[in-house]
């Protein structure tokens, strides 16, 4: 036995589509949803009018303190491509009632200041990064020739304290946050001054980071020591060394006009400064 649905009537549905300019209404989509068909009096259409909390029981969202006529009104609609339709359905909870409202809003003033031949202000990605610490090491690479300056030929371990040349390594990961609901192409990253890490993960020429999702690249900054353990576990105490702090770092990123942005980020303490360029 079919489901009773509280399904739009044909005038919602085109008064949906032609309010947001029959562009798709997640803002990280706006696929065009209306075109051209072969046939010269059709048009091919992509597009549905989604129910933003369900049509029938059990369905996504479903609101059981609706009425029929609520859940018919085009106050429970949104216009989408088919496929955005399909995800905002298949995971429920990953796109509530809350955020449907608020792509169907700016959509929908999207539209209303192309109508009115307002100039959109163009929002852009914005890349933040993030040092984490993931772990320091000291390596004895072998005893140093001061040691027979300081003790002859003989090295008596427990009453003398050996030089050692030491190799000390810190190892990080810098996460990197696109905090936007644009995607950004071909991130490019790199050191602008300062001292700069020994090693860093190098991105492929070709990329993109979606939004609100975040990578990580793996650095280290590598030194040498001559002195005693001592010495070393000192120097390498902190989290960050004192020689790269004021480090600073340049990432380049295209929205999807082409248009290149960018992010400065500085090392400070344990963390970056992150300032738009």
């Amino acid at each position: 036995m079919a489901l009773n649905r509280d399904n739009f009537t044909a005038k919602t549905v085109d008064i949906l589509a032609k309010r947001v300019g029959y562009l798709c209404s997640n803002p990280n989509c706006r696929k065009a949803t209306v075109g051209p068909n072969t046939a010269k009096d059709k048009a091919t259409i992509v597009g549905v009018a989604a129910h933003i909390t369900a049509a029938s029981s059990g369905g996504p969202r479903y609101d059981g303190t609706l009425t029929t006529e609520q859940r018919k009104d085009i106050d429970n609609g949104i216009w989408l491509c088919v496929n955005c339709s399909t995800v905002i359905d298949k995971d429920p909870n990953a796109f509530p009632i809350a955020m449907l409202n608020e792509w169907k809003e700016f959509s929908e003033n999207e539209m209303n200041k192309e109508l009115l031949g307002i100039e959109l202000k163009r929002e852009r990605p914005f890349i933040e990064a993030d040092l984490i610490w993931s772990n320091s090491q000291r390596w004895n690479k072998g005893y140093s020739y001061k040691n027979k300056e300081l003790y002859g030929n003989v090295i008596v371990l427990g009453e003398n304290k050996p030089i050692i040349i030491w190799n000390l390594v810190w190892n990080f990961k810098i996460a990197l946050y696109n905090n936007s609901r644009f995607p950004a192409f071909n991130v490019k990253i790199e050191q602008v001054a300062g001292t700069n890490f020994s090693s860093i993960d190098s991105l492929s020429k070709i990329n993109n980071l979606p939004p609100y999702a975040d990578l990580e690249l793996r650095a280290s900054f590598e030194d040498y020591l001559e002195g005693t353990h001592l010495e070393a576990d000192e120097l390498i105490k902190p989290k960050v060394p004192e020689i790269i702090q004021g480090l600073q770092m340049k990432l380049t990123y295209n929205d999807e006009n082409g248009t290149e942005h960018a992010t400065i980020f500085t090392i400070n303490g344990d963390e970056f400064n992150n300032e738009r360029a």
